[in-house]
């Protein structure tokens, strides 16, 4: 039994930290997640069904590992119980590492707020670089208080001078397209 659970502990341990590690480098692990379909039951079942289902990624997977592996390891080494019983210790411990982190997790993800779109059409700002005829300038403009800059094109191809205030009347792939302000209001 020692050595599965040095096995296990040291998987988890290790897979623990190449993610930890990988993390530090903007690297993604890619988890293996089971999803449980469910229909239109009770929420319970759908909370069971969630949390139940979240356990089996890889982060719960390996606190599972690396606490059944070390809680094992330890009460075999400590104690004078019997394997089943240290086994069914084990797995106590592993599980609960593993409710632990995917409790964590959980709360992390509905601290999340996801990003509102900045509707960027009709806003007023001014080119820093000039946009010459089939071109690409600059537009800085701002949004919340900040100052924000993008690629600046016109619809029509022309050229818009430096210092011209512009309008933004698309937003497409990273690039403004702009119309001069006072184009816009002779309109």
């Amino acid at each position: 039994m020692s050595t599965l659970f040095l096995i296990c502990f040291l998987v988890g341990l290790g897979v623990s930290a190449v993610s930890l590690f990988a993390s530090f480098l903007h690297l993604h692990h890619g988890g293996v997640h089971f999803h449980f379909h469910h229909g239109s039951g009770s929420s319970l079942l759908k909370n069971a069904s969630d949390f139940f289902g979240s356990l089996f990624n890889l982060a719960a997977i390996t606190m599972f590992l690396a606490w059944f592996g070390g809680v094992g390891l330890l009460l075999e080494q400590r104690t004078h119980l019997v394997s089943a019983l240290i086994v069914a210790i084990a797995g106590g411990a592993g599980i609960t590492g593993a409710a632990a982190i995917v409790r964590i997790v959980q709360t992390m993800r509905r601290q999340e707020h996801p990003l509102q779109p900045i509707q960027l059409v009709g806003m007023i700002g001014k080119l820093t670089i000039p946009i010459r005829e089939g071109g690409t300038g600059e537009i800085v403009y701002t949004v919340d208080g900040k100052r924000r800059c993008s690629g600046a094109r016109t619809e029509d191809r022309r050229a818009i001078p430096r210092d011209t205030e512009v309008v933004i009347t698309r937003y497409d792939k990273g690039i403004a397209y702009v119309c001069e302000f006072d184009r816009m209001i002779a309109r």
